[in-house]
């Protein structure tokens, strides 16, 4: 009985191997695609929306993160990661599309106020990955957390580019096949470790939600028209996957040390 109860996480991560594994394989022809019929620029919808439930989301990561360094808890690996990502995706965004009212200006806010919390939230994914729980509890780190998020928040107050809108977004051929690279490799990484590696299973599952879900908030708040339309039709797809990447990181760390 106890060989049958170790055995079954193995066989479930097998499964979920299979399903991300095949996931990040199918999203090579689609990058294929996209590189064929993606227009360059486009005309975009609400921007200044984007951003800002961006910023609130990273804002908001990094405030769960900090509880979570205050407690000690072990899920501080896939806030962090997740966080990390969502801050690096909207950096990249910002600048890459060219969606900035004062593109000198916004460049330097954008890497002012995103540019430490990437670095940070990198860090602490990386060095906590895989590492024994629980972990040891750190008000200080809580603080620097804390206080990242409102440094975010208010830099990206302050900037014009979170209230001016604009007409159009550029090198968008480049931003989407670069946003979906990064999908088929963090998902092509989780089916790894969850083969091999389970112990950093939280954190690029994580780091694969988090994309997964940029990519769907961008795709469809940035969209106008039919484009919207098949944002919300691809969203179908992204959401059920992305919302299984963090339910595996969630049960993985859950899971008792000697089922694994």
């Amino acid at each position: 009985m106890n060989a049958l109860r170790q055995e079954r996480p193995l066989a479930r991560h097998r499964w979920w191997s299979l399903v991300f594994g095949g996931a990040g394989f199918l999203l090579v022809p689609w990058i294929a695609i996209l590189y064929v019929v993606q227009p360059r620029s486009a005309a975009v919808g609400d921007l200044p929306l984007a951003a800002t439930g961006a910023i609130l989301t990273i804002a908001l990561g990094l405030l769960v993160s900090a509880a979570a360094a205050l407690v000690g808890s072990p899920y501080l690996v896939m806030t962090t990661a997740a966080t990390g990502v969502v801050a690096l995706c909207t950096g990249f965004f910002h600048l890459v599309t060219g969606t900035a009212y004062h593109p000198h200006a916004a460049a330097f806010t954008t890497v002012l106020a995103l540019g430490p919390i990437v670095v940070l939230c990198g860090v602490l994914a990386c060095r906590h990955a895989g590492a024994a729980r629980p972990l040891p509890r750190s008000p200080v780190l809580a603080a620097v957390l804390v206080a990242a998020a409102l440094a975010a928040v208010l830099a990206w107050t302050g900037s014009r580019s979170a209230h001016d809108p604009v007409a159009n977004a550029y090198h968008l051929k480049a931003t989407w096949i670069t946003l979906d690279v990064a999908e088929a490799v963090t998902l092509l990484a989780t089916a790894f470790a969850l083969r091999w590696r389970p112990a950093v299973v939280p954190a690029v599952a994580a780091a694969a939600g988090a994309l997964l879900c940029c990519d769907v908030w961008f795709n469809v708040v940035g969209a106008v028209g039919e484009a919207r339309s098949q944002a919300i039709q691809l969203a179908v797809v992204s959401l059920p996957l992305a919302v299984a990447a963090f339910a595996v990181g969630v049960r993985e760390i859950s899971r008792p040390a000697g089922t694994r």
